[in-house]
């Protein structure tokens, strides 16, 4: 017979996604921590107006020490500034 085990929900966060604000000029970054993996997945990939995701940390500890792993995200409106961006692209596509 099958036995199936489920994992208990840590206490502590073992992550955060860290989203760009894209309606600060400074680009304020806003992280939000995570406990499980289905939590980073809901956390991902539910849309936030006016926010985009630059990254996701992953924490661990590997023979007693703390190691992270970093998933970076490039945004296309990054560098632009909020006021300048818009839903239309421009005639000459520019």
């Amino acid at each position: 017979m099958l036995e199936i085990v489920f994992m208990q929900e840590p206490g502590y966060a073992i992550g955060q996604a860290v989203f760009i604000r894209t309606d600060t000029p400074d680009y304020a970054e806003e992280a939000i921590p995570f406990k499980s993996l289905e939590e980073m997945v809901k956390i991902c990939s539910s849309p936030r107006p006016d926010m985009t995701l630059e990254k996701v940390l992953i924490y661990s500890m590997v023979n007693g020490e703390p190691c992270a792993l970093t998933l970076g995200f490039v945004s296309c409106s990054k560098g632009a500034r909020p006021d300048s961006l818009s839903p239309f692209p421009e005639p000459n596509g520019f």
